[in-house]
Order: structure tokens, then sequence, then C-alpha cells
């Protein structure tokens, strides 16, 4: 007579040998485990997304308007000052560096972990609309299609001309003269100050604090979780140190086609 099989159980392949798949309870667990790290991984995509949404709505109120907003100083989520068509001097922000205007921009007052976005732009040179449709040189006052800015995106990772050595530590110019930057502490929180006003702890890591130290630097790089002898340098025998932050960047090419495409600028 035939042994009966079940979906469970296989013949062993050689004597003394023997097989088995995974039972219910097993594969209960298997399933529990994936669901865990799919959520995990779900949670900050839909973050970086969000943050992206936030750096398109910038795009599209610089075409609407013709320049980009000041910072928000006060965290009433309004630039500071109030922009004045007639008063070229409104558009000398308040503070260099401050938060993202969220309720100019009809955005949410914070990120996912309830605190303020932090938000630096160029100004005047990003925040006046241009006046005369000439290319005024990168020294002017308003946005044309010579304007440059005045902000740098760092990075780590492999330094090219040490060939056949792999790195993953090196710090690099990502992008230059970023006429806006926008970004968010992370889950961590270090460096940020919530929605109501709490100003969180400071930063413990070097990456981390570039983003919150009021610069024109800005780092960006992939999440590390850290570790008690992590070092943020080049010592590739060291891990990094925790970060989580998330720095997104106004492109200037894409602003200018936008802004070109729109008519805003010639």
């Amino acid at each position: 007579m035939n042994e009966p099989r079940t979906a469970w159980t296989v013949r062993p392949a050689a004597a003394g040998l023997t097989q088995r798949g995974l039972t219910l309870i097993e594969m209960a667990v298997v399933l529990m485990i994936l669901g865990l790290i799919v959520a995990g991984l779900i949670g900050p995509l839909d973050t970086q997304l969000e943050a992206r949404d936030r750096r398109e709505t910038l795009n599209g109120y610089a075409v609407t308007r013709g320049r980009l907003p000041c910072p928000d100083s006060d965290g009433d989520g309004l630039p500071n000052p109030a922009f004045d068509p007639a008063d070229v001097t409104s558009a000398q922000c308040a503070v260099a560096e401050g938060f993202l205007p969220w309720a100019e921009l009809g955005l949410k007052p914070g990120d996912a972990w309830g605190n303020r976005i932090g938000y630096r732009v160029r100004a005047p040179a990003y925040t006046w609309p241009d006046s005369d449709g000439l290319c005024n040189g990168n020294g002017g006052t308003e946005l044309d299609l010579c304007t440059r800015g005045n902000l740098t995106i760092r990075s780590r990772g492999d330094n090219p001309t040490t060939n056949g050595t792999q790195e993953g530590k090196f710090i690099h110019d990502a992008a230059t003269e970023i006429p806006a930057v926008l970004f968010s502490h992370g889950r961590n929180g270090f460096g940020a100050t919530s929605v109501d006003g709490v100003v969180r702890a400071d930063p413990v890591a070097a990456d981390e604090d570039e983003n919150a130290n009021g610069d024109t630097v800005f780092l960006s790089r992939n999440y590390s979780p850290g570790a008690g002898d992590c070092s943020d340098d080049a010592d590739e025998g060291a891990p990094l140190c925790e970060y989580d932050d998330i720095v997104l960047w106004v492109a200037p090419t894409v602003l200018n086609d936008k802004l070109v495409s729109s008519g805003r600028l010639p």
C-alpha cells in the first residue's frame, strides 16, 4: 500500500536523512516577521515620499509666485517677514535658516514625528521675483536665470580616486550652488523643535550636527543605527554613528526649467 503524503512531509532523500517543510506555526511566525520587516520599510518610505511632496510644493510655489518664501522664524507657519511686492526689503528674510512656512504652503505643520521641518534659502536672490527679464549675474538680488544658490550638500561613499579600494565614509560634495534646502531631523529628533515649540536635544553625532549647526553646508546619507565604537570620520574601521535625518534640496536646474516653462522667466 502506498504511504499517504501530506503537504508538510517529503520522503527521505537517503537513509538516515529526513527533510521536512514548515509547520503551520512556523509559517505563521515567518509571516509575522516578514510583516514587521515590511512595515518597518514602508514607514520610512512614506516619510521620504511626503518630504519629496514638500519639495515639489516649493517648486510649485516658485512657479506661482516667481520666488521662494522666506523661512518661518517664529513657528506660526508664515514666512518672516511677510512678503510685500511694493517693498523690496521684505525679501530680506528675518533669518537665513528657520522652519518651513507650512501655513503659507498649505502643508501640515510638522514631520512624521511631530517636529517642525527645517528650511534654508538664499535671500533675496531667490525670494524676490525677476523684475526686468534680464540675467543680472549671480550677485543680483532677484530670481533670474543667472542666479545661483549658496548651499552645499555633502554625502559619504566611495572615493573614486583610490582605485581598487572600496570606501564607505569618504565625504564629498553631492550638490553645490543649491538655492534652498528643507530637512527633517528624523525619528530621534536630535536638533529639532517640536510643532509645540519644544526644543529637542542636540545631535550627538557629527553628521547629524551638520544639519543643525546653522551653516550653509548640509549632509545627506543613508540611515545608520550607530554603535558604541562609531565615528563620523574617515576611519573605515569604525562604523558610522546614528543618522536618520532626511535632507532634500531644490535643484537649480529643475527650478529654472519650471520657471521658464511656466513663463515666469524668459
